[in-house]
């Protein structure tokens, strides 16, 4: 909480001296421009697929793992002790390496979204130095900013609609993305 109160503190400061300099001041909402534009857009859907793929394996092996619970579950009764205990040690493999392979996909897809995200971002930045120089803009805030413990905060508590500049972003990340074609 005393860093989120710190970081309000040091964002009025700035906005404030670029207001009584006579310079303009924006927010962008870096959330709706990933999600409405053509290249925010095309990672998701990256993201999605490398998803999708990696599901479709997990759930090929926890199908399998079924199949064996199922079996011995209709077996045990007749099964001799050393049978049963080979089969119960085989099914624990089977669920080990699930949840290892299943621990590996998350971190594979957790350091996709961070290297997309990386580039979205490094994107984004660019079209925003342009136009913050093309619109004598002097501060760009983010309107939210991620807090571990609390996720979301708001770090705009008000701001006049013409200030916002998200929808200029998008089209111009879009016009940006459409010329690379």
């Amino acid at each position: 909480m005393k860093k989120v109160l710190v970081l309000m503190a040091a964002l009025l400061v700035a906005a404030s001296s670029a207001f009584a300099a006579g310079n303009k001041i924006a927010f962008v909402d870096t959330q709706e421009v990933f999600d409405k534009t053509k290249v925010g857009k095309k990672y998701q859907g990256i993201l999605k697929e490398y998803f999708d793929s990696r599901k479709k394996i997990l759930d090929l092996d926890a199908d399998e793992i079924q199949k064996l619970r199922d079996d011995y579950g209709k077996q045990s009764a007749v099964l001799k002790p050393e049978v049963r205990k080979e089969k119960e040690e085989n099914i624990g493999r089977k669920i080990n390496e699930f949840e290892k392979k299943r621990s590996d996909f998350n971190n594979e897809l957790a350091k996709k979204n961070e290297e997309l995200s990386t580039e979205f971002n490094q994107e984004m930045t660019a079209v925003l130095k342009d136009m913050a120089k093309k619109d004598k803009i002097s501060l760009i805030l983010n309107k939210t900013i991620n807090v571990l413990s609390k996720g979301e905060v708001p770090s705009v508590l008000h701001g006049d609609e013409d200030m916002d500049i998200t929808e200029k972003l998008i089209l111009e990340m879009d016009k940006k993305q459409d010329t690379k074609k």
